[in-house]
């Protein structure tokens, strides 16, 4: 109460339901037996009982609402499926660099197959991806550098890799055939492209030369004048 006293109602004892007693006289808090002890008491009178339906923890509960139909006013949220990893992000995200490293390459799309380079860059993982392998997991290796080593896109990322990839494995050469054959392939695409870009250089200065001497001569002749005294001045 508001004088911080305790107060104790006394419960009166429940009359049985055939006695005779006036409606007033009941007490609503005056406890009632109703039924046997663990029997599920029914519903209050006035109060429909639960149907089957409604009822939680059903299965029929769990599933209501899923045949209803929007109406016009409602917000219908689209259910997106979450997108599944490729076989090389699982990989990385258990730092299985090797594996990750083989699932790009066999995607065979050289944009993957950089993309997993840079990514295992920055994780310093490009060693530990390309260590241990035998003639089987070397030569689709070997074979995509020299495929893709020339292309202007990739050939910075792949340049490193081809020449982490001959330290590692220089001394182990002339052991298997096949794997001679491919880093010879690789040599000769590389000394190739050395030759490309040595004709474009020489092209590029010949070019060079005969736009310089496609000058209008004109031009050239306004700009000497530019520089020779006129008359006036040679009297002075």
């Amino acid at each position: 109460t508001s004088d911080s006293s305790l107060c104790v109602r006394r419960q009166k004892a429940a009359q049985s339901p055939g006695a005779d007693a006036p409606a007033g006289d009941i007490d609503p808090y005056a406890l009632q037996r109703v039924g046997r002890p663990g029997q599920v008491a029914p519903p209050p009178v006035g109060v429909p009982g639960r149907s089957e339906a409604s009822r939680p923890g059903t299965y029929r509960y769990f599933l209501r609402g899923r045949k209803h139909a929007p109406q016009p006013s409602d917000l219908v949220v689209e259910s997106t499926s979450a997108q599944r990893l490729s076989s090389f992000d699982k990989a990385l995200k258990s730092f299985k660099y090797h594996e990750a490293f083989d699932a790009a390459l066999q995607d065979g799309s050289p944009e993957v197959v950089v993309s997993v380079v840079e990514e295992l860059v920055q994780r310093n993982g490009l060693r530990i991806a390309l260590q241990g392998r035998d003639q089987q997991t070397l030569q689709p290796v070997v074979a995509f550098l020299a495929r893709q080593i020339t292309a202007p896109p990739f050939s910075q990322v792949l340049i490193g890799v081809a020449n982490l990839l001959l330290d590692m494995y220089a001394p182990v050469l002339g052991q298997s055939a096949a794997i001679d054959e491919l880093f010879v392939k690789l040599r000769n695409v590389l000394e190739a492209e050395v030759r490309v870009q040595a004709e474009l250089a020489q092209l590029m200065g010949a070019m060079d030369v005969l736009l310089a001497g496609a000058v209008p001569s004109k031009s050239v002749a306004t700009t000497d004048d530019q520089f020779r005294p006129n008359k006036t001045q040679r009297s002075e």
